[in-house]
């Protein structure tokens, strides 16, 4: 009997393509389509920051700022400033009452002009103390604020002299010699650390003491010379402490060795520094 051949297989014999062998025709995969589910827009996501080194202009990073020529006007009007360094603002009345206190002890004084310095230093109502108290000079000049001089003038007034009746002989103080009053520098003329409270007016450094029926008497280590000269020194140093937050001299370290170091820093509680 003669067996009709099915549509599906005449075709593939009108292609030209041999049929394998007890098997079913092959049927190419047809070619993927796009999926028909919506897709979800990300997120965006903020911008992550970069923290790499900027590209480096003539060995130099560069800053990311949007403005360099505002960052150049502030550079320029705005000093780098000394770390810790807090200038005192002048109070007149405050003032009026130390210039009072200091006439009533004999001190001798002008107010001068502000003293303005690099980094921040400097003092707003300056005073030059020619005579610390009456018939006692204080040498060379001096630019101090008037709170350090009234504590200056108390000191000599209530310490020194008395230390120097108690001296043999007919004797007078007739001066105080200083190293030192304001100047713009850290502590102990370092490069790095704390700016000095010379910066600001607040400190002294007494080296020597002129007499009248004596001879001077310089500030050097004394310890163990069993003198009145070193009787002398303990006695004013010691007493110093009365009048100034922070005394240093010989013995403390190599920078204070020829001078005594007063100033009327404040410190948290009152602590004072006496070494």
């Amino acid at each position: 009997m003669r067996r009709l051949l099915t549509l599906p297989v005449m075709m593939v014999f009108c292609m030209g393509v041999e049929l394998p062998a007890n098997g079913p025709v092959p049927v190419e995969n047809p070619r993927p389509q796009p999926s028909a589910v919506k897709s979800t827009p990300v997120p965006a996501t903020k911008p992550v920051a970069d923290t790499t080194q900027p590209e480096l202009q003539n060995g130099t990073p560069e800053k990311q700022d949007p403005s360099p020529s505002k960052r150049e006007t502030e550079t320029a009007e705005k000093p780098v400033s000394l770390p810790g360094i807090t200038a005192p603002k002048p109070d007149e009345t405050a003032l009026a009452h130390c210039e009072a206190e200091l006439r009533k002890l004999g001190a001798v004084f002008k107010r001068e002009d502000p003293v303005i310095g690099e980094h921040g230093c400097g003092i707003e109502a300056p005073y030059r103390l020619d005579q610390v108290v009456r018939g006692v000079t204080l040498s060379p000049a001096s630019q101090l604020r008037c709170e350090t001089a009234l504590e200056l003038a108390r000191w000599t007034d209530t310490v020194v002299v008395p230390a120097t009746a108690a001296l043999p002989d007919e004797i007078t103080l007739t001066g105080i010699n200083h190293g030192s009053t304001y100047i713009c520098r850290r502590r102990n003329n370092s490069a790095t650390g704390k700016v000095s409270e010379h910066a600001i007016g607040n400190a002294i450094d007494v080296v020597s003491f002129e007499f009248k029926g004596h001879h001077p008497i310089a500030v050097s280590p004394r310890a163990g010379d069993g003198t009145m000269e070193e009787a002398f020194q303990r006695a004013i140093r010691g007493g110093a402490c009365l009048h100034f937050t922070t005394v240093l001299g010989p013995g403390t370290n190599a920078a204070h060795a020829d001078h005594l170091h007063l100033d009327i820093i404040k410190r948290k509680r009152g602590y004072r520094l006496c070494e």
